[in-house]
């Protein structure tokens, strides 16, 4: 990056100002993570837009820590100041510090400068790959799902859900609770009919989950499908880049919700397809054991699939198209083929319902 370019970054890119930093501790933004000392002082050059932070500290054996992190949007030339606090082994924000001393502190933020690493963006792929996973997640999303300035929690919840009591994280062997300060759209899958339904009603809407999709997009998203499909890439992003149990939950929500709607996929194609495209994004991010050990678990994603292949009308011709693209793509990136929906399937090799 020649000098020209480097002075245009750092006036407009946002900076991370990083104090007191232990030895060895794992820091990241977005894809991109180091083990850093204590003369390390932050990130500058920061693209404006959403961005995860995070950290790990590491056992006196050398046994990295569970990461722990936050979401936040960056404006440009904003400067954000954290400051380690050894006793918490986390970060104080802000509103924590003297606000005088902040102050001057971003007055000099120069004065940090070679100590600051600059956010990477060579080469672009990476930044490019972080785009494309959180292209539909808005501020006031993170807002509300992350109450707490877009932290991202492992406490568990003081009133943990059910459901969420018997996810299982299988590299550590242990149950995994909901996590506190999570605030995700709740909906019940197995509640997809309005209330005061009639018995024919019932039986339609638990099959097509159709007339659920529509209340949520009404009620919570403002008829936005790219809202909805915010809150599937921030579910996913939470479970990928922070192993969020809570996300994880979420995004199989949200999957199970969009391949079980019949109707709406004759409405609103266009909704679908864009599912399709934020599903294998996400996707080809796994690395294999994660695919193979997490998202595949009960074989969950091969199910939906097969399903979402059998609930698109015949009539909607790009979006079988796209749908048959999707499979060709996990052909190739896992070597997993999903069976031709339009055929018949033998009894034994029907998909099995899955209860959420």
């Amino acid at each position: 990056m020649d000098q020209e370019t480097a002075n245009a970054l750092f006036e407009q890119g946002a900076c991370l100002l990083f104090l007191n930093a232990p030895p060895n501790l794992e820091f990241g933004i977005d894809y991109n993570a180091w083990t850093i000392g204590p003369l390390f002082k932050g990130v500058k050059m920061i693209p404006p837009g959403l961005h995860f932070i995070y950290f790990s500290t590491a056992s006196k054996e050398g046994v990295q820590g569970i990461r722990t992190g936050f979401f936040r949007y960056f404006e440009s030339k904003e400067i954000v100041v954290r400051e380690w606090n050894p006793q918490t082994e986390d970060l104080r924000d802000e509103i924590e510090l003297d606000p005088d001393q902040v102050e001057r502190y971003k007055i000099n933020i120069r004065d940090f400068d070679r100590n600051m690493g600059p956010y990477p963006l060579v080469p672009p792929r990476f930044y490019e790959r972080w785009q494309k996973l959180t292209n539909y997640i808005y501020p006031g999303l993170v807002r509300r799902v992350l109450p707490n300035n877009g932290r991202v929690s492992h406490l568990p919840s003081q009133t943990p859900d059910e459901d969420s009591l018997t996810l299982k994280d299988k590299r550590l062997g242990k149950s995994v609770e909901k996590e506190e300060g999570m605030e995700f759209t709740p909906f019940d899958l197995r509640q997809s009919f309005p209330e005061g339904a009639a018995g024919d009603e019932i039986t339609r809407w638990s099959l097509d989950k159709s007339w659920l999709a529509q209340d949520l997009l009404k009620r919570v998203y403002s008829n936005n499908h790219k809202h909805m499909l915010g809150e599937m890439q921030l579910a996913f992003v939470c479970l990928l880049m922070a192993q969020n149990f809570s996300g994880f939950n979420q995004w199989k929500q949200f999957v199970h919700l969009l391949c079980s709607c019949q109707e709406l996929m004759e409405q609103r194609p266009t909704l679908f397809i864009d599912f399709i495209n934020v599903l294998q994004i996400q996707l080809d991010e796994c690395p294999d054991d994660f695919f193979r050990d997490i998202l595949s678990e009960n074989n969950f994603v091969s199910h939906m699939l097969q399903n979402l292949g059998r609930n698109i009308p015949t009539t909607q011709e790009a979006l079988k198209a796209r749908f048959d693209k999707l499979r060709v793509f996990l052909s190739y990136r896992f070597k997993w083929d999903i069976p031709d929906v339009y055929e018949d399937e033998d009894d034994e090799d029907a998909p099995v319902v899955v209860e959420m």
